[in-house]
């Protein structure tokens, strides 16, 4: 997902912090993977699944000489899966894959090539794939699954794979194989030459770490094989997983990020009166406001507080207490919020099921272009 990241989220940076959030020590390999998904919210489904197992068996030895591993002795998956949604433009444009109907079939093609691409169902793609993780377990302690995201507070590479394995009742025994999740965003904070990485970005960090602007980040299956490469460069070729550990959270710590997600992205839901002429406006515009309605939503704030606040008139007093770094973001959002209960009466929030968000919102867009051309 390093070519799309998501319009929600809470930040997960840097070390773990309580002994929940922690992954035992123990004897752990390492799997890079990323995802192709439809979109960029938790509705949204994955749509490819890319992984790189670096081969930490022992070389064999020959005549006191330790046998050099070749490249190819390491471990890649790859696997496309057939979603139900259509994906969105953005997600379209960052991953090069489109859905098309042939003869009243669903199918999955690479843009770039033309190619129809070879597909599973979620729940086949998933078993087959943590099939492979077994095998690369072997008799190890578990997996530390490492994943790339610049931007830590839209990071939705593990809420979205645990929705997905929650839909099939998969977690239990995906907790039984991978022991726990790291963003290599902080291994490559702490272990990088700061004075040469300008940007955390994966094109950059080629840029900056490999010196190789060239290098494919197309698919998953290339990010997870770039991802490697850096990582490898700025520990200095030592133990990843001794690197990596420090900076590694357990499964139940990630659903628990979950949870929180979820309730965030219910209260962003909430607040669509307030913002919704907005979504259609221009890319900058649009932009901000989404991120005022996240920071209205991580602190605490939905469409029924701030009715609430408004009726006792304290909205604007509140809103003032907010936690807010930029004062002219701040000033937009108490101007924004404000003026849409001075202009019409507060009414009751919206009613279940029909709360959208921007991320829906381009979908309606995309489906009336397609049908366009």
């Amino acid at each position: 997902m390093s070519g799309l990241e998501g319009v929600n989220g809470t930040s997960t940076g840097g070390k773990t912090g309580g002994e929940g959030s922690k992954v035992p020590k123990g004897n752990y390999k390492v799997v890079i993977y990323d995802f192709e998904t439809t979109g960029k919210s938790l509705i949204d489904e994955i749509c490819h699944i890319g992984c790189y197992a670096q081969n930490t068996s022992d070389p064999k030895k020959e005549n006191g000489a330790e046998e050099k591993v070749d490249e190819k002795d390491n471990e890649m998956y790859s696997q496309y899966i057939m979603p139900h949604r259509n994906l969105s433009f953005s997600a379209r444009n960052a991953y090069g894959l489109v859905v098309v109907s042939l003869d009243y079939q669903r199918m999955l093609r690479d843009t770039n090539t033309g190619k129809l691409l070879k597909t599973k169902s979620e729940i086949s793609a998933l078993k087959d794939w943590m099939k492979w993780l077994e095998e690369v377990k072997g008799d190890s302690d578990g997996i530390i699954l490492v994943h790339h995201a610049h931007d830590q507070t839209r990071d939705l590479h593990v809420p979205l794979l645990l929705v997905s394995l929650g839909r099939y009742n998969l977690v239990s025994q995906f907790s039984n194989i991978v022991k726990g999740f790291c963003n290599s965003v902080n291994v490559i904070s702490d272990l990088g030459d700061k004075s040469l990485i300008t940007s955390l970005s994966l094109r950059s960090l080629c840029k900056t770490v490999l010196k190789d602007t060239s290098l494919p980040t197309n698919t998953a299956k290339d990010r997870c094989n770039r991802i490697n490469e850096i990582l490898a460069s700025v520990s200095a070729n030592e133990s990843l997983v001794d690197k990596v550990f420090p900076f590694s959270k357990s499964v139940d710590q990630g659903q628990a990020d979950l949870r929180s997600l979820e309730t965030i992205q219910k209260a962003q839901y909430s607040m669509r009166p307030i913002f919704a002429d907005y979504f259609s406006s221009g890319y900058k515009l649009r932009s901000q406001m989404v991120g005022i309605r996240r920071c209205l939503a991580e602190n605490g704030m939905d469409y029924d507080k701030l009715v609430d606040l408004d009726e006792q008139d304290k909205l604007a007093s509140e809103l003032e207490k907010l936690d807010l770094q930029d004062q002219d973001q701040k000033t937009v959002m108490i101007q924004t919020v404000t003026s849409h209960f001075k202009d019409k009466a507060a009414g009751p929030g919206p009613q279940e099921g029909e709360a959208g968000d921007v991320g829906q919102a381009e979908d309606k867009k995309d489906s009336t272009k397609s049908q366009q051309s």
